[in-house]
């Protein structure tokens, strides 16, 4: 087996499955600055500005030579450059080993079965870009709200959870009735020592300093 022999098994399916379509193998397809060929397009029979790709599928032989992510990022590259509704990973010959896919825009693909992939190509109507576009925009929109609630949310929680500050600690002597600073002027010329107390319980069974004003 050959990738020839594939791209002619899903030229085939194509032309049998949808015959209100035209068949082309090996498009151009560009992508920003990249150019790459599509290995087999379904499309209307003439061409127009949107929604000239109906589906594209990427052909591989069995076994498959490079990585199965690297083959289905290859075909959704193509899909996005051409705003192509669906997509075909086809891998051998047999469509029942083949992956179906949707393109939902804005960089978001679904797998499907093969039943609902031909469905939807026989109920396919020409994309409307500037809807998607402007869907795309709207959802942008609502993403940035959602994030923008998250982080004021975060915050809200941090600022709740946030460790409380230390409690103040004052100063007594063993016979005053005052709390103080640690600089205090009237403990650096009469206390012979001072001891340390937080402020809370120091409020309970002493007052403050007139010298140093504690509460300050």
């Amino acid at each position: 087996m050959n990738e020839a022999m594939v791209n002619q098994a899903v030229k085939t399916y194509f032309t049998d499955r949808f015959p209100q379509f035209s068949v082309s193998q090996e498009c151009p397809v560009q992508f920003g600055t990249k150019n790459g060929i599509a290995d087999v397009v379904l499309h209307q029979p003439v061409k127009t500005e949107k929604g000239y790709f109906v589906a594209i599928a990427e052909c591989k032989i069995y076994p498959i030579p490079i990585s199965p992510d690297k083959a289905k990022a290859q075909l959704k590259s193509y899909m996005n450059a051409t705003h192509t509704q669906f997509g075909v990973l086809a891998v051998g010959t047999d469509p029942r080993n083949w992956e179906f896919c949707e393109n939902k825009f804005n960089n978001w693909f679904v797998s499907i079965d093969r039943e609902t992939f031909e469905k939807g190509i026989n109920n396919w109507k020409p994309i409307n870009l500037k809807r998607v576009q402007k869907a795309m925009r709207r959802w942008k929109q609502i993403a940035a709200a959602f994030a923008l609630a998250f982080l004021i949310s975060l915050g809200s929680v941090f600022l709740v959870w946030r460790k409380p500050p230390p409690e103040p600690v004052v100063y007594i002597t063993r016979t005053g009735k005052k709390y103080h600073t640690y600089d205090c002027r009237f403990l650096k010329q009469y206390a012979e020592g001072k001891f340390a107390i937080l402020l809370g319980t120091a409020k309970k069974d002493y007052e403050p300093c007139g010298i140093c004003d504690p509460q300050s």
